[in-house]
């Protein structure tokens, strides 16, 4: 028979992880006050209740050359979490995406006899499919957000859970999406209003070493272009990111935010989004934007050969059209980035079409209530883990 697990350990390696875990944290002690819950995480984990036995700031890196210089030392906290999951009585994993890392400690965890809930499937569809049989190993069962990755892993063998997109519970239905849009609207259409423009740099170390210099040229070429406008700009500080750093790049802005994005982006008119999470959040609120991304010569080279998607944009490729402009590598430049951001005030037409394709992707993107139904899922899993363990990956 099938006993709730009394001590969940959660494991993420990035901001969004962190949010995404302290919201299950919240979920899981509105159902089972007395559960233990442990983690790799970081200061939202923390407030949620959670143990953090080791922070997720110290794994996370972004791209093979930046991992070389860190190996020793994610190795040495791999090996701690191991032993974690051993020696505290742990009986439920829940790895949040970073795959390169959770999926060893998923291994490890399979093969201890340890059920692995892993939430955030692995992007295999947009490259890496071929990993996807060796994943299956690791996973005993896996939540989906995007709504296409449900049929793509249940065919593939994978006993899945189809979640919803987590920020369904910030821009579900009681979002006030029509209320901002007229609001934008009436300051896009007005040519001499005041703009409020938003930079969103993400939040990994190595995005923001090749973006911030890009954005911070983009924003004053915006002030040339703007004529008789005026246009406060606020940058964005991900969690983790320190907001003095952003300052010393940012001299033009008047307002380095740390305020989470659903109270920012109903003040906000256009915006300059790095790819990943941040862009779907953006184009869910209904703010007109640019999508920008650029990393190193090697982490691109290597990309560009095992990608398989058309886009890297999330609400595009939830889409499978390019609703928002994408601007990767060389072509992330000020001046073009600047020129198409300013397009959107000249070009209502544009603005509607936008508009119309982000009222179809919150349809898709679920229901709201995602943590709530993860949690119950979770203390109420009945995982046999019957498979051999020979199929569980190396």
């Amino acid at each position: 028979m099938f006993t709730a697990p009394k001590h969940v350990f959660i494991s993420c390696g990035e901001a969004s992880g962190d949010r995404y875990g302290a919201a299950l944290t919240a979920a899981l002690r509105s159902l089972a006050p007395d559960i233990k819950i442990s983690a790799m995480g970081g200061p939202e984990m923390a407030k949620a209740g959670a143990d953090i036995i080791q922070s997720y700031s110290d794994v996370s890196v972004m791209g093979i050359s930046d991992i070389f210089g860190a190996l020793p030392e994610i190795l040495r906290i791999r090996r701690k979490l191991v032993r974690h999951m051993k020696s505290e009585d742990v009986d439920l994993f829940v790895p949040i995406d970073f795959p390169g890392f959770n999926g060893h400690l998923g291994r490890k965890a399979r093969q201890g006899g340890l059920p692995v809930f892993w939430l955030v499937a692995p992007q295999h569809w947009a490259w890496g499919s071929w990993r996807t049989a060796g994943f299956r190993g690791r996973v005993s069962r896996l939540g989906t957000i995007l709504p296409f990755e449900e049929k793509y892993f249940r065919s593939r063998g994978f006993d899945v859970f189809p979640m919803g997109h987590p920020l369904m519970d910030d821009y579900g239905p009681h979002f006030s999406f029509e209320k901002d849009l007229g609001r934008r609207e009436k300051i896009l259409s007005n040519r001499t209003g005041n703009l409020t423009i938003g930079i969103f740099p993400g939040s990994r170390k190595q995005e923001l070493k090749h973006l911030l210099p890009v954005l911070k040229v983009t924003c004053q070429a915006l002030v040339g272009h703007l004529e008789h406008r005026e246009a406060k700009f606020v940058v964005s500080a991900a969690p983790g990111v320190d907001p003095i750093d952003l300052s010393a790049t940012f001299d033009i802005a008047e307002d380095i935010s740390q305020a989470p994005l659903k109270e920012l982006l109903p003040q906000i008119d256009l915006a300059l989004v790095c790819s990943g999470t941040a862009s779907l959040e953006v184009a869910l609120a209904g703010v007109p934007h640019e999508l920008v991304y650029k990393t190193g010569s090697f982490n691109n080279w290597l990309g560009r050969r095992l990608l398989q998607s058309p886009f890297i944009g999330l609400s595009n490729i939830i889409m499978d059209e390019e609703i928002v402009r994408e601007h990767l590598q060389e072509d992330a430049a000020p001046l073009p980035l600047a020129r198409d951001l300013l397009r959107w005030i000249s070009r209502p037409a544009e603005r509607e079409e936008f508009y119309r394709s982000s009222r179809r992707l919150r349809k898709k993107c679920g229901e709201a209530g995602v943590w709530q139904r993860t949690a119950q899922a979770m203390l109420g899993l009945d995982i046999s883990d019957t498979d051999d363990p020979a199929d569980q990956g190396s």
